[in-house]
Protein backbone atom coordinates (compact mmCIF):
# COMPACT_ATOMS: atom_id res chain seq x y z
CA UNK A 1 0.00 0.00 0.00
CA UNK A 2 2.63 2.09 1.03
CA UNK A 3 4.36 1.53 -2.17
CA UNK A 4 1.25 2.80 -4.27
CA UNK A 5 0.85 6.00 -2.54
CA UNK A 6 4.45 6.73 -3.26
CA UNK A 7 4.34 5.97 -7.38
CA UNK A 8 1.30 8.50 -7.12
CA UNK A 9 3.39 10.73 -5.11
CA UNK A 10 6.07 10.62 -7.66
CA UNK A 11 3.31 10.76 -11.02
CA UNK A 12 2.17 14.37 -9.31
CA UNK A 13 5.28 15.72 -8.54
CA UNK A 14 6.29 15.00 -12.31
CA UNK A 15 3.23 15.80 -13.95
CA UNK A 16 3.12 19.03 -12.06
CA UNK A 17 6.53 19.72 -13.76
CA UNK A 18 5.64 18.91 -16.88
CA UNK A 19 2.50 20.76 -17.18
CA UNK A 20 4.91 24.17 -16.14
CA UNK A 21 7.14 23.74 -18.71
CA UNK A 22 4.51 22.72 -21.27
CA UNK A 23 2.64 25.88 -20.79
CA UNK A 24 6.21 27.96 -21.14
CA UNK A 25 6.36 27.19 -25.06
CA UNK A 26 2.40 26.32 -25.39
CA UNK A 27 0.43 27.61 -28.60
CA UNK A 28 -3.32 27.70 -27.86
CA UNK A 29 -4.73 26.69 -31.19
CA UNK A 30 -8.40 26.88 -31.77
CA UNK A 31 -9.84 24.61 -34.96
CA UNK A 32 -13.13 25.46 -36.05
CA UNK A 33 -12.65 29.18 -36.92
CA UNK A 34 -13.34 31.19 -40.43
CA UNK A 35 -10.76 34.01 -40.91
CA UNK A 36 -13.02 36.56 -43.17
CA UNK A 37 -10.92 37.60 -45.72
CA UNK A 38 -11.87 40.74 -47.42
CA UNK A 39 -11.63 41.11 -50.91
CA UNK A 40 -12.60 44.46 -51.56
CA UNK A 41 -13.72 47.49 -49.91
CA UNK A 42 -17.67 46.44 -49.28
CA UNK A 43 -17.71 43.93 -46.23
CA UNK A 44 -20.50 41.39 -47.62
CA UNK A 45 -17.62 40.91 -50.26
CA UNK A 46 -15.47 39.36 -47.45
CA UNK A 47 -14.81 35.14 -47.93
CA UNK A 48 -14.53 33.09 -45.34
CA UNK A 49 -11.45 30.93 -45.22
CA UNK A 50 -11.89 28.01 -42.37
CA UNK A 51 -9.10 26.52 -40.26
CA UNK A 52 -7.54 27.50 -36.98
CA UNK A 53 -6.37 30.31 -35.14
CA UNK A 54 -3.70 30.14 -32.72
CA UNK A 55 -1.50 32.47 -30.17
CA UNK A 56 2.40 31.25 -30.08
CA UNK A 57 3.30 32.36 -26.44
CA UNK A 58 7.86 31.63 -27.88
CA UNK A 59 7.43 33.67 -31.12
CA UNK A 60 4.24 36.08 -29.53
CA UNK A 61 2.64 35.70 -32.54
CA UNK A 62 -1.26 35.78 -33.55
CA UNK A 63 -1.19 33.25 -36.63
CA UNK A 64 -4.05 31.61 -38.72
CA UNK A 65 -3.51 28.91 -40.51
CA UNK A 66 -6.47 27.61 -43.37
CA UNK A 67 -7.04 23.55 -43.97
CA UNK A 68 -4.31 23.17 -45.97
CA UNK A 69 -1.42 24.22 -43.45
CA UNK A 70 -1.06 27.28 -45.27
CA UNK A 71 -0.71 30.75 -43.18
CA UNK A 72 -3.47 33.54 -44.12
CA UNK A 73 -1.78 36.05 -41.31
CA UNK A 74 0.30 36.45 -38.46
CA UNK A 75 0.42 39.19 -36.35
CA UNK A 76 3.20 40.49 -33.85
CA UNK A 77 1.88 40.49 -30.07
CA UNK A 78 3.33 44.59 -30.13
CA UNK A 79 1.63 45.56 -33.15
CA UNK A 80 -1.83 45.13 -31.65
CA UNK A 81 -3.49 47.90 -30.35
CA UNK A 82 -7.12 46.38 -29.80
CA UNK A 83 -9.13 43.71 -29.82
CA UNK A 84 -13.00 43.59 -29.95
CA UNK A 85 -15.01 40.61 -29.21
CA UNK A 86 -18.64 40.88 -30.63
CA UNK A 87 -21.51 38.47 -30.15
CA UNK A 88 -24.60 39.09 -32.47
CA UNK A 89 -27.97 37.76 -32.51
CA UNK A 90 -30.49 37.66 -35.05
CA UNK A 91 -33.92 35.76 -35.47
CA UNK A 92 -34.27 32.00 -36.53
CA UNK A 93 -36.77 33.42 -39.57
CA UNK A 94 -35.79 30.14 -41.95
CA UNK A 95 -36.70 27.73 -39.11
CA UNK A 96 -39.97 29.65 -38.23
CA UNK A 97 -41.25 29.61 -41.60
CA UNK A 98 -40.52 25.59 -42.16
CA UNK A 99 -40.69 23.70 -38.61
CA UNK A 100 -42.58 26.47 -36.40
CA UNK A 101 -43.41 29.76 -35.54
CA UNK A 102 -41.60 29.44 -32.02
CA UNK A 103 -38.48 29.88 -33.78
CA UNK A 104 -39.04 33.62 -33.69
CA UNK A 105 -38.81 33.98 -29.89
CA UNK A 106 -35.18 31.79 -30.41
CA UNK A 107 -31.83 33.33 -31.88
CA UNK A 108 -28.81 32.10 -33.36
CA UNK A 109 -25.88 33.98 -31.48
CA UNK A 110 -22.63 34.47 -33.65
CA UNK A 111 -19.04 35.17 -32.25
CA UNK A 112 -16.32 36.97 -33.68
CA UNK A 113 -12.93 38.74 -33.13
CA UNK A 114 -12.01 41.61 -34.76
CA UNK A 115 -8.15 42.52 -34.34
CA UNK A 116 -6.60 45.99 -34.77
CA UNK A 117 -3.00 46.09 -35.65
CA UNK A 118 -0.55 48.32 -37.52
CA UNK A 119 1.82 46.80 -40.15
CA UNK A 120 5.59 47.02 -41.39
CA UNK A 121 4.71 50.21 -43.17
CA UNK A 122 2.73 51.41 -39.88
CA UNK A 123 -0.89 51.56 -41.32
CA UNK A 124 -3.43 50.12 -39.30
CA UNK A 125 -5.21 46.88 -40.42
CA UNK A 126 -7.51 44.65 -38.80
CA UNK A 127 -8.56 41.20 -39.37
CA UNK A 128 -11.74 39.30 -37.90
CA UNK A 129 -12.33 35.68 -36.84
CA UNK A 130 -15.89 34.09 -36.84
CA UNK A 131 -15.50 32.03 -33.71
CA UNK A 132 -17.10 28.36 -33.22
CA UNK A 133 -19.91 28.77 -30.11
CA UNK A 134 -17.73 26.11 -28.46
CA UNK A 135 -14.55 27.99 -27.50
CA UNK A 136 -15.09 31.69 -27.92
CA UNK A 137 -14.62 32.20 -24.43
CA UNK A 138 -11.78 30.49 -24.34
CA UNK A 139 -9.99 32.22 -27.54
CA UNK A 140 -11.29 35.54 -25.79
CA UNK A 141 -9.81 34.59 -22.18
CA UNK A 142 -6.46 33.14 -24.42
CA UNK A 143 -6.27 36.49 -26.28
CA UNK A 144 -6.44 38.72 -23.23
CA UNK A 145 -3.53 36.70 -21.21
CA UNK A 146 -1.15 35.72 -24.42
CA UNK A 147 -1.03 39.54 -25.88
CA UNK A 148 -1.76 41.31 -22.62
CA UNK A 149 -4.43 43.46 -24.20
CA UNK A 150 -8.06 44.13 -22.51
CA UNK A 151 -10.50 42.19 -24.82
CA UNK A 152 -13.22 44.90 -25.16
CA UNK A 153 -16.75 43.01 -25.34
CA UNK A 154 -19.62 44.13 -27.02
CA UNK A 155 -22.76 41.80 -26.88
CA UNK A 156 -26.45 42.15 -28.86
CA UNK A 157 -29.04 41.08 -26.70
Amino acid sequence: MRLLWKFLAVVLVVSFFANGQESAGKVSKFDDAEYLHLTGADKKTATPIRGTLGFNNETKIVEFVDKKNVPAFSIKYDAIKSILYERTSTPRYVAALLVSPFFLFSHSKKHYLTIQYTDDAGTGQFVSIHLDKKNARDVVATAEAATGKKVEREEEK
